[in-house]
């Protein structure tokens, strides 16, 4: 069986939500001047974390709103964006809610890149992507899983 499905990376909301509190937090104490070194060096650590929450809600932000990618299901291991994941090294298709997860057997997490959401104008894709892990015995779970960029 060899199957397109279109898929999107999801908008992260709370994700967001939290790093723009985090923003709003930090940036009134990035005017308070430093005047020791023990001061200074928390004044670096915060431009630190500043520049990482920027980032972090930057390439959110762009990942979300991108182009809807393809995902191949292919007999023995999945393509997506140029890169193969073998059947065998998949631990399980985890479901949370809308959101769908390839585990891997040598993480301890979800990837990032194989989270993702499928295009609502696609109903086929969730049996399709079902059935294809049924044909490589990976087993199937609605559960909470945990994400990273």
């Amino acid at each position: 069986m060899r199957s397109q499905l279109a898929i999107k990376y999801p908008l992260r909301a709370k994700f967001l939500i939290s790093m723009v509190i985090l923003l709003v937090i930090t940036v009134p104490q990035m005017f308070n001047s430093p005047d020791d070194s023990f001061k200074r060096g928390i004044f670096v650590f915060r431009i630190l974390l500043l520049l990482f929450i920027v980032g972090a809600i930057t390439v959110a932000l762009f990942r979300s709103a991108g182009k809807p990618k393809t995902l191949l299901l292919e007999p023995g291991k999945l393509v997506l964006e140029g890169k193969e994941v073998s059947a065998a090294d998949i631990q399980g298709v985890w479901i949370n809610e809308r959101w769908y997860g390839i585990k891997l057997k040598q993480r301890r997490i979800v990837p990032m890149k194989l989270c993702f959401v499928l295009q609502p104008r696609q109903p086929a894709g969730e049996p399709e992507l079902l059935q294809w892990a049924e044909e490589h015995e990976i087993p199937v779970e609605q559960r909470f899983f945990i994400r990273w960029m």
